[in-house]
């Protein structure tokens, strides 16, 4: 055993070292409670033994000293007294008659369980002759008993101490330094390390535990060592793999790299092209939406120039001034669309902002067509401010309340007992605030779907609209983050919702 083994001995977590404070505490424990429980037993039996004297005393000599007290023998009264009094445990003797003390030996500490009187009586005539006082000297036992446990409980402890340190140096002998050996092995041992555990143990024959230990350790290094060559060759295989697989994505992501190149620039020529077929298309719209009232402004000032009839150049200049102002209508429409305006944004009610475009659009119809309807319900949430395109949203709202006037219009013309009925409504639903504009007008063909938000789509007569109305309020809600819906049963009614968040996010 090494010095640097014996020091690890007194370690403060060592095995022994637990061991040594378990078996001591287990031994003393031990000890106290039998050494007290032994004690206790042997200072009841001589307790019971020196109570004893009190019945000797009372059966063997009271009975004589009353004879003596009633033939005043005082010689024989003090011998027996003396003869008691040097009986073992009687610690104090006094004797009383006539109230007189006419005996008393030892020194007196009268307690309830060492002291006792007794009336000595007369045999024939029950006369009380006189009183013994009888103390025991319980204290001396007790003594006794106190320097006997203390002497036990010395050498049960040297014992115990000696014996709990044999096991002490024992178990470490045979068992710990053993331990820590297995454990310094465990914590050096390399991946490569070939050399096997050995326990050096003198005078040791057979098999136990400890070689069990050491021989599952020997296996379970071999076998480590074993798998971490079969590791090592998975590894060396592995890594092949991927540089091999890692080859083939590099050329794969190449050849990725140009096909997207190409489609991406297949997809710029299809967008080139598409936007030149729309701008083809679209100005193609433009240019017949123009040319027709063109042509009237064009036709009529021919005949204004001609003409010296004041009603008649009357009449002309009042085509003329309609067909005008559907140009101008159409290039603002194109203005919007292209996103030329000015508007800025601002908090505003969007309830105010609903009912002043029902009163513009009943004021703008009033130069052209009369009809307004008779009934509009307004069902408007409470003061709902919101950051909007005032004059923007202002002018898609006109323009989708025209649209349902103008249902309701050809509905009322077609139907005599028709009762026409517009509500405009908001509500917030969640993060967005809703206005509804309901007509139960004509209502929108199923085959029209989505076109209806399509430019210069329109199912008014010829010089009625120029089809972007719904576009540009498509494209206004758009420009709020918002969106434009719509549902319709053909014949019976059509709803537009437009939704605009209550928070603000300009587009980029």
């Amino acid at each position: 055993m090494t010095p640097r083994d014996s020091r690890r001995w007194f370690r403060r977590n060592s095995l022994s070292l637990k061991l040594l404070i378990a078996t001591w505490a287990v031994s003393s424990f031990a000890t106290l409670i039998l050494t007290a429980f032994q004690l206790i037993m042997d200072y009841q039996r001589d307790f019971d033994k020196l109570q004893n004297n009190f019945v000797i005393i009372k059966n063997s000599y009271l009975d004589s000293m009353a004879e003596h007290l009633w033939s005043y023998d005082t010689r024989l009264l003090e011998i027996q007294l003396d003869g008691l009094s040097r009986l073992q445990g009687v610690s104090y003797l006094r004797l009383v008659a006539d109230n007189k003390t006419i005996y008393e030996s030892g020194k007196t500490e009268p307690t309830e369980e060492n002291h006792k009187r007794f009336d000595i009586y007369h045999k024939n005539t029950n006369e009380i002759l006189g009183t013994l006082d009888v103390e025991l000297d319980v204290r001396s036992l007790r003594q006794k008993y106190f320097e006997e446990a203390f002497l036990i409980f010395i050498r049960q402890a040297a014992k115990t101490l000696v014996v709990v340190f044999c096991l002490y140096f024992i178990f470490n002998r045979i068992l710990v330094v053993h331990i820590q050996h297995i454990a310094d092995y465990l914590k050096g041992i390399g991946l490569r390390d070939k050399r096997s555990l050995e326990l050096k143990r003198r005078s040791h024959k057979g098999e136990d535990e400890l070689d069990v230990l050491v021989d599952s350790i020997n296996q379970f290094r071999t076998e480590r060592l074993a798998a971490n060559e079969k590791l090592e060759t998975l590894n060396v295989a592995l890594e092949q793999k991927v540089t091999d697989r890692t080859r083939q994505l590099t050329t794969k992501n190449e050849s990725l790299e140009k096909a997207m190149l190409q489609i991406k620039r297949m997809q710029a020529t299809l967008v080139a092209q598409e936007r030149l077929a729309s701008l083809g298309s679209l100005t193609a719209s433009v240019a017949h939406e123009i040319r027709n009232p063109l042509n009237f402004v064009l036709n009529f000032s021919e005949l204004l120039t001609d003409s010296e009839n004041l009603d008649e150049v009357k009449e002309v200049s009042r085509v003329i001034l309609k067909h005008s102002q559907r140009i101008d209508q159409i290039v603002r429409s194109m203005q919007i669309l292209s996103g030329y305006d000015s508007d800025v944004l601002e908090t505003t009610d969007i309830n105010e902002v609903v009912k002043r475009a029902y009163q513009d659009t009943v004021s703008n119809r009033a130069l052209g067509s009369a009809y307004v309807p008779s009934k509009v319900n307004y069902r408007l949430a409470d003061s709902i401010m919101v950051p909007v395109y005032a004059t923007s949203l202002l002018r898609a709202l006109t323009n989708v309340i025209d649209n349902a006037i103008h249902a309701l219009e050809k509905k009322a013309l077609a139907n005599k007992n028709f009762e026409p009925e517009l509500t405009l409504a908001t509500a917030v639903r969640g993060d967005m605030v809703e206005i509804i504009i309901r007509d139960n007008g004509v209502g929108i063909p199923a085959i029209l779907g989505e076109k209806i938000f399509d430019p210069f789509l329109t199912t008014k007569s010829a010089g009625e609209g120029a089809g972007l109305g719904l576009t540009v309020a498509f494209n206004i809600a758009q420009k709020h983050g918002g969106t434009l819906r719509y549902t319709s049963e053909f014949g019976q009614w059509t709803e537009f919702v437009m939704a605009i968040p209550l928070v603000h996010e300009r587009l980029t």
